[in-house]
């Protein structure tokens, strides 16, 4: 089986933490599936892995990769990469950037994984 090609990733940042995750990434997955029909970019499928903040417990980021090509609604992150998208989910505001400045947590560690810092 042929390995699957990678797409660009993005950060999305200003998640509320009050949801559950996995309700959390159904919202956010739902918001993006409708800007990408908008734009005729449905033939694009979404990967998501919502991560804790590293600065707000009561925030949350989002990792989103778009296998197939890059998004138009993101297009201006490709060719600026310094730049950031805002997007409305509900009433929340969302932001989207390539740039990934500051600390951003890869994954989310296991509720029962010991922590250690030297």
């Amino acid at each position: 089986m042929a390995a699957r090609k990678k797409g660009p990733v993005f950060r999305v940042t200003g998640l509320s933490a009050s949801q559950p995750d996995d309700k959390l990434a159904a919202s956010l997955k739902t918001t993006i599936d409708e800007v990408l029909a908008e734009d005729g970019d449905s033939k694009l499928t979404v990967h998501l892995e919502i991560v804790p903040s590293c600065y707000d417990k009561d925030k949350k980021v989002a990792l989103v990769e778009f296998c197939g090509g890059d998004p138009a609604f993101l297009a201006d992150l490709t060719d600026k990469p310094l730049n950031e998208y805002q997007l409305e989910m509900g009433t929340t505001d969302i932001s989207f950037d390539r740039h990934f400045f500051g600390f951003t947590q890869l994954y989310t560690p296991k509720a029962d994984a010991s922590t250690t810092a030297e």
